[in-house]
C-alpha cells in the first residue's frame, strides 16, 4: 500500500499570512478533512465488495447510535466510519438540518457540535485511553466495539425499535445487508406488517407513515418539507402534508411514491392550483427521502458515501503539499460565495479545490448556516445528486458568472502579494477583510 498524503503534519503556514474564512475554513482544517476521507477510503479500497457493504450498512447504523446517544461533553473522538458519516450527512446542510433540528428528538446537540478534525488527525494510528473509555462507557451495552473492520464487523445483530410499534426489528448483520441494499424482499415476522410480516421496503413505507402524522404543536415532520427556500423553517407548514392519508399498503412495493402521487393528484383536483407547490414539494420529498430508504435520515447514506468517492479521486490527484495550495481553495471558495452573493438564481458548479473548502465550512454546521445566512441571506444548499444534463448547465453557467466578474478576490489578493513586500500595513487590511467574514 502507498503512503498516505496527508499522514503527517500540514504544511507549515507563517502566523497571520494565511486566508481564512468565517475562523473555520483554514489551510489547516482543509488538510485535516482530506486527511479524513483519505483515511476511509484508503480502508475502503483494502475490502473486498462484500465486506465494503456491509461496513457501510453497520456504519450508518451506527452513526445514528451515535446521534441517539450524543452528548458533547461526553462524546469520544469518533471511529472513523461514524466520523466519514456524520461528515456525509453534513454535505447535505439542508437535509441534515431538518433531521437533525427538526425530525430526531434531542439530535439538535449534534448540529451544534463542529467536527472534530484536528482530534481525528490526532487519532489517526488509534484511539487514546481516555477515547476507549468514554466509548465503552456510552456504547458498551450496544456491544458495538470501537473500531469497525473487516475481521469484526460480520458478528452480532441489527438492532432497532420498529417507529410504529416500538417492537424489536433484530436480524443477523450478514442478512441484513440484503435488506438494506434492496435485494433481499423477503417478509419476516414483525406485529406491524400485513399477515404480521415485514421486509424493508415495509420499514421505509412506515419511515413516511410516521412522519405524516402530526407530533404535539409541530405538525408532521416530513423531511423536504420543513424548510422555505432560503434554508430556514417554514412559518407557514406545507398544506398538502396534513391532507394525505398514510398508505398502509402499497403493491408493488417499490412504487411507494406512484402510490401517493395517485392520493396527491386526486386531492388536487378539488384543492386548486394554490396547492400546486406544496404538492410538488411534498412528492419529491417522498422520492427522495422516503422512497426505498429505510433509514432514519432523510438522506440515504450509504448512496451519498459512494457519490463523494469522484470527489475524493480528483482531490487526492491534486497537489496539496504546499500552505499556497489552500491559501488558492480559500480565495477562490470566497470568490465561489461571491458569485451566488450577487445572482441567488445561480446554481453554482464548484472546481475540486473549491469544493475541499466548501466541504470543510459545512463540517462546522452552526458557523456555516449563521455565515451564509448573514453574508449571502440564506443557506446555501450543497447538491450532489443533480443529473448529468443539468450539471452541463450549471457548470457553463458558472463558468460565464465567473468571467464576467468584475473582481476575482484571489487575483486581487495575488497582485496585491507584490505591494505585500513593501507595505506590511496592506497586507493587514486585506488579511482583516478575510477574517471578518
Amino acid at each position: 500500500m502507498t503512503q498516505l498524503k496527508f499522514q503527517q503534519a500540514p504544511p507549515p503556514t507563517e502566523k497571520d499570512m494565511m486566508p481564512t474564512l468565517n475562523k473555520v475554513v483554514t489551510a489547516r482544517n482543509c488538510y485535516y478533512y482530506l486527511a479524513l476521507i483519505e483515511r476511509f477510503w484508503r480502508g475502503m479500497d483494502a475490502m473486498t465488495r462484500d465486506q465494503q457493504r456491509l461496513y457501510l450498512a453497520r456504519a450508518e447504523f451506527r452513526y445514528f447510535l451515535w446521534v441517539r446517544a450524543f452528548d458533547a461533553k461526553r462524546m469520544p473522538t469518533p471511529p472513523l466510519d461514524i466520523a466519514f458519516m456524520w461528515h456525509t450527512h453534513l454535505l447535505s446542510p439542508l437535509r441534515s438540518y431538518e433531521d437533525l433540528a427538526l425530525r430526531i428528538p434531542s439530535a439538535r446537540s449534534v448540529l451544534n457540535t463542529n467536527m472534530p478534525l484536528e482530534n481525528l488527525h490526532r487519532e489517526k494510528n488509534g484511539p487514546t485511553k481516555d477515547t476507549l473509555m468514554k466509548w465503552e462507557r456510552i456504547f458498551g451495552a450496544t456491544g458495538e466495539p470501537y473500531e469497525l473492520n473487516a475481521n469484526n464487523m460480520v458478528y452480532g445483530n441489527y438492532c432497532n425499535a420498529c417507529i410504529l410499534c416500538k417492537h424489536e426489528i433484530r436480524l443477523p448483520w450478514t442478512t441484513y445487508v440484503g435488506y438494506r441494499y434492496g435485494e433481499n424482499t423477503t417478509p419476516f415476522d414483525h406485529p406491524c406488517g400485513i399477515n404480521r410480516q415485514i421486509n424493508f421496503l415495509d420499514v421505509a413505507r412506515m419511515k413516511l407513515e410516521y412522519d405524516l402524522t402530526p407530533k404535539g404543536d409541530t405538525g408532521p415532520p416530513v423531511a423536504g418539507t420543513l424548510l422555505d427556500p432560503s434554508g430556514i423553517p417554514r412559518q407557514k407548514p406545507n398544506t398538502m402534508v396534513p391532507l394525505i392519508v398514510p398508505l398502509v399498503h402499497i403493491e408493488p412495493q417499490n412504487e411507494m411514491d406512484y402510490s401517493y402521487e395517485l392520493q396527491i393528484e386526486d386531492k388536487l383536483k378539488s384543492l386548486g392550483k394554490k396547492y400546486e407547490y406544496d404538492a410538488n414539494e411534498l412528492l419529491y420529498a417522498i422520492r427522495t427521502c422516503y422512497q426505498g430508504n429505510p433509514s432514519p435520515f432523510s438522506v440515504d447514506l450509504i448512496h451519498a458515501v459512494a457519490r463523494q468517492r469522484k470527489f475524493y479521486d480528483a482531490a487526492i490527484s491534486m497537489d496539496w503539499s504546499t500552505a499556497n495550495a489552500f491559501a488558492s481553495a480559500i480565495r477562490r471558495y470566497h470568490d465561489f460565495l461571491m458569485l451566488m452573493k450577487k445572482d441567488s438564481s445561480l446554481v453554482a458548479v464548484p472546481t475540486i479545490e473549491i469544493d475541499c473548502a466548501w466541504h470543510t465550512h459545512m463540517l462546522f454546521s452552526g458557523p456555516y448556516r449563521q455565515f451564509t445566512r448573514n453574508y449571502l441571506e440564506r443557506v446555501i444548499n450543497h447538491d450532489d445528486t443533480i443529473p448529468e444534463p443539468s450539471l452541463k448547465k450549471f457548470t457553463s453557467d458558472t463558468c460565464r458568472a465567473w468571467t464576467l466578474s468584475p473582481t476575482r478576490y484571489w487575483i486581487a489578493v495575488r497582485k496585491k502579494k507584490e505591494i505585500l513586500k513593501k507595505t506590511f500595513a496592506l497586507f493587514f487590511e486585506i488579511h482583516f477583510i478575510f477574517t471578518l467574514l
